[in-house]
């Protein structure tokens, strides 16, 4: 018995369509997993692959959104006490920029960053911006390296992956602590100016 992956494979440029715009609220097949090898087998459309996954991708995403808006507030209210709600909210709500574009970029499934935007009410147009930003970078970044380098830009990923990861976390972390050290010298002359 065939793979889903396998199915989506067989059906070329619409299969990794519907991949990226289903992974973004439901499916658990990565676009990655077609996309890569559809632009290694037509590299000078590798491009395209990469704009077309990034662009359905947000598509997708915006259904996320709109599940996340229809039922993840109400779902999370009857399990959570409101002021745990109200302070993961504001909590989110004041790093949203940061926690989409890190969400988008990492390995947690995006149907998650979307759906929980939704249910938080992100601003819809940062929910945009981000997401094209953090799936234009995953996708069409792949893309782009596939078109200039070919099989040697997949041998870059599976090398360098470990290497990235660490990276990545390091920059995370380097990003929240300047975050966590301005916000805290905002606070505390706000603190100042009011004695």
């Amino acid at each position: 018995m065939e793979s889903l992956v396998e199915i989506l494979l067989e059906w070329g440029f619409p299969g990794l369509l519907l991949a990226a715009f289903t992974e973004s609220f439901i499916s658990p097949v990565l676009p990655d997993l077609l996309l890569i090898p559809l632009a290694l087998a037509n590299p000078h459309y590798a491009i395209y692959y990469g704009l077309a996954a990034t662009v359905a991708s947000v598509l997708g995403g915006l259904v996320g959104y709109g599940i996340g808006l229809k039922i993840g507030l109400p779902a999370a209210r009857k399990c959570m006490p409101a002021k745990y709600l109200s302070k993961i909210h504001t909590t989110v709500e004041k790093n949203a920029l940061l926690a989409i574009f890190l969400a988008a970029l990492s390995p947690i499934p995006y149907k998650f960053v979307s759906i929980t935007a939704g249910a938080l009410r992100i601003n819809m147009s940062i929910f945009l911006i981000i997401s094209c930003l953090g799936r234009g970078k995953r996708f069409l970044l792949e893309g782009v390296l596939i078109y200039y380098f070919g099989p040697q830009a997949v041998e870059m990923f599976t090398q360098h992956k470990d290497d990235m990861l660490i990276i990545s976390l390091i920059l995370i972390a380097i990003v929240g602590v300047v975050t966590y050290i301005i916000k805290r010298s905002k606070k505390n002359d706000t603190v100042i100016d009011e004695l």
